[in-house]
């Protein structure tokens, strides 16, 4: 596999932090937010695997990068470049404890950052320009509806995570913390200083719900056709290897959610190349399984450039010959599918790595891919492109 450039910019970044908070992972809320609760499973759908193989696109050529000393700040400084001089202490104190238990070896990677940024994502995800509801403003995630939005399965524990810090500083409104969590663990994983604006304020009870609905964030199969046979995922495939309904699933993605908040493609391709570099996909959350990339705690290109040069195998729950690989956490829960980077009857030794199928149509629709390319092949592209899409999500329906 070859894979992006690892650039670790540091430059405008505080540090990385000696030493964790010793938190340790919550296995439910934190009873502080009773109103909440955990999120119901996913919705499956059937799948199996097939194999599908980029088409077009001249294979990238990326220099190796050297790290010159300008790229680098003090390791050991404590300042968050994310909260400016202007605003509250109140928010640089509370940037200091976000920064001081961003490092967690108890929890996936050893790095909270990931999780603290779909929490951000999920509940800015919900705004919709035309009828000016949803929004990073009120965190409603913290009563029931949307709570149990399965799209939001699993975030009960990112909030659990923050809840200590909400005790500690209790003058921050849960949607301020939520997003400037988000943006100090893009800040201490190298992805861009985005600089943060307090003043959301929380939604005081459900009643807010009345204006909203499900399906205001992406499903990562919604359309695409169901699964026919648990032995032979061919029937479900175009020619290319493509899962039929795909033009469905791209439509949903473009329009029904990324549209609906006044996105164009270039910023849909940027948020999805930055958020996805982090993290993972759990199958008793999401139904789906395994990381992004091979470094799920760093920013980079790695997604992108990885999307377009590997060769991509669709798989389901059933597909056990991967357990054979070392590679039993690419699969995804029963009736869910997703595609991995292994190929039956091919041993190797590339880290397991998958793709929704919601990433891959930025692969196969040519107004997606256009812009794939270009963050595939540039880092620092991508770095700014996302900062600034995720700032304009993180502020939506804010009144900034």
């Amino acid at each position: 596999m070859t894979r992006a450039t690892m650039k670790l910019h540091l430059l405008a970044l505080s540090s990385t932090l000696v030493g964790t908070s010793g938190f340790v992972a919550p296995t439910q809320q934190s009873s502080t937010s009773s109103t909440s609760s955990s999120p119901s499973s996913t919705a499956l759908n059937k799948f199996k695997r097939t194999h599908w193989t980029p088409q077009g696109g001249a294979t990238l050529q990326r220099p190796k990068w050297t790290p010159q000393s300008s790229d680098y700040t003090d390791i050991n400084s404590e300042t968050s470049y994310s909260v400016p001089s202007h605003v509250s202490p109140l928010y640089t104190d509370v940037a200091s404890e976000l920064k001081a238990m961003m490092d967690n070896p108890s929890w996936d990677d050893g790095s909270l950052a990931p999780i603290f940024l779909r929490l951000a994502w999920h509940s800015s995800g919900t705004y919709d320009a035309a009828s000016g509801t949803g929004g990073s403003n009120g965190a409603g995630m913290r009563f029931q509806n949307e709570a149990a939005d399965p799209e939001n399965a699993g975030l009960d524990i990112a909030r659990a995570f923050l809840e200590p810090v909400k005790r500690k500083f209790p003058e921050i409104s849960y949607s301020d913390l939520w997003i400037l969590a988000a943006y100090v663990g893009l800040e201490h994983t190298g992805g861009p200083v985005l600089e943060f604006t307090p003043g959301r304020v929380d939604h005081p009870d459900e009643s807010y719900w009345e204006g909203m609905s499900y399906g205001r964030l992406p499903a990562a199969e919604k359309y695409c056709c169901p699964h026919l046979d648990d032995n032979d995922v061919s029937t479900s495939l175009d020619a290319q290897g493509r899962v039929q309904g795909w033009e469905g699933l791209c439509t949903h993605v473009r329009n029904e959610v990324f549209y609906r908040m006044g996105f164009n493609d270039k910023e849909i391709v940027a948020l999805l190349c930055g958020g996805h570099v982090y993290g993972r996909c759990h199958p008793n959350a999401s139904g789906y399984a395994g990381p992004w990339v091979e470094h799920p705690t760093e920013f980079s290109n790695e997604y992108a450039a990885d999307m377009i040069e590997d060769d991509w195998t669709l798989v389901s729950h059933g597909d056990t010959w991967l357990d054979a690989q070392g590679a039993a956490e690419l699969r995804p829960a029963p009736g869910n599918r997703q595609f991995v980077n292994k190929m039956k009857y091919k041993m190797d030794d590339e880290p397991n790595q998958m793709m929704l199928l919601s990433d891959m149509v930025l692969a196969w629709d040519p107004g997606f891919r256009t812009h794939l390319e270009v963050y595939a092949e540039d880092e620092d592209a991508l770095k700014h492109d996302f900062g600034v899409a995720f700032k304009k999500l993180t502020e939506l329906g804010c009144g900034f």
